[in-house]
Parts: C-alpha cells; sequence; structure tokens
C-alpha cells in the first residue's frame, strides 16, 4: 500500500534486544551500501497491533534495489503519533506532509548531523 500511496518503504525485521522507541513516524538516516540516506521512518505494531513493524522510505531514492540488505537506522527526531486512517485519501495526504516535513528537516539541520 505504501507505493500506491507514494511512499514505497523498505520493511525491516527487527532482531531480538533491538532497543525501539515509542510507536511513532521518524526522521532518520539509513545506511546502505556504505552511505547514509535520509529517510522517513514508521515504528509502528502491525494492523492487528501484534507485531513490531519498522518501515523506511529513503527520501528521493528507489528502495526496490534494498531488497534482502543488511540496513542500518538511526533515529533523529519524532515527527508525529502514529494516526488511525479514515481512509487511503487521508493516508496519503498525511503521508506527504510527513514527506515535506522530512525534508525541510534535512535542509534546516544539514550542518549539524553526523557524518
Amino acid at each position: 500500500m505504501a507505493r500506491r500511496l507514494g511512499c514505497p518503504t523498505a520493511n525491516l525485521a527487527v532482531q531480538e534486544g533491538t532497543v525501539i522507541p515509542a510507536l511513532g513516524v521518524y526522521v532518520g538516516e539509513t545506511e546502505f551500501a556504505s552511505r547514509w540516506y535520509p529517510s522517513l521512518v514508521c515504528v509502528n505494531d502491525g494492523r492487528d497491533g501484534s507485531h513490531l513493524k519498522v518501515e523506511v522510505h529513503l527520501l528521493h531514492r528507489d528502495v526496490d534495489e534494498l531488497e534482502g540488505s543488511l540496513l542500518v537506522v538511526r533515529l533523529f527526531e519524532k515527527i508525529r503519533d502514529l494516526l488511525p486512517w479514515e481512509d487511503e485519501d487521508h493516508m496519503s495526504r498525511v503521508i506527504t506532509q510527513d514527506l515535506r516535513q522530512a525534508d525541510e528537516w534535512f535542509k534546516a539541520t544539514a550542518e549539524h548531523r553526523p557524518a
């Protein structure tokens, strides 16, 4: 569904013992092929609330090539809590705003982020 809404994600398996922050949407970075990419990250508990999921969208980059790769994700700032979705149109509008906010965050903090 994320691809259909304009925000394709890499869905990450969470290793046992991994410290996970509160559920929500974060700006972060994802390491792939020895490079760090600005990312929008959603930490959620699945549609039925029974299993933890981490979904990563690399800003301005296709995620298709990430399948099967080891990714490292670091989170910088939570931008919102999870929301109940009224419908796909509502979800699309919120995701578009999340992507815009993430872009703005990265532009505003470019010189202060870790290398």
